[in-house]
């Protein structure tokens, strides 16, 4: 799945996800379930540095283990705003509504769809 430049930097700046989190988010999007030795191969990363990454976005509450070493994210919606709240949390910001977060879930919703359909 390719986002251009405004949308990547959201989930950089606004969200702060390192680019392999992005890659691995947007590519359980864009995809629907899949296994770690999946996620490894498409993006040719070790094993061991893949788990890693998974864990972090199961720990920022934007994927979870379906089953043993099989993923699945929340719809963009959830995941997107899940992220959003925690780092409102975790800097001790008043969480709030907000259209930038909330058009990037948008934009998400499409791809996350198409692969749960097919």
């Amino acid at each position: 799945m390719f986002l251009n430049d405004k949308y990547y930097n959201i989930f950089k700046n606004e969200l702060h996800l390192s680019d392999l989190e992005i890659k691995i988010f947007l590519l359980i999007i864009s995809q629907g379930r899949l296994k770690q030795q999946q996620i490894s191969l498409e993006l040719n990363l070790d094993k061991s540095n893949c788990r890693e990454i998974i864990e972090s976005l199961i720990n920022k509450n934007m994927i979870i283990e379906y089953s043993n070493n099989l993923f699945e994210c929340f719809h963009p919606r959830f995941a997107i705003i899940n992220r959003y709240k925690r780092l409102c949390f975790e800097k001790d910001i008043p969480w709030k509504k907000n259209s930038v977060i909330d058009n990037l879930a948008i934009v998400l919703e499409q791809s996350f769809e198409a692969a749960r359909t097919k």
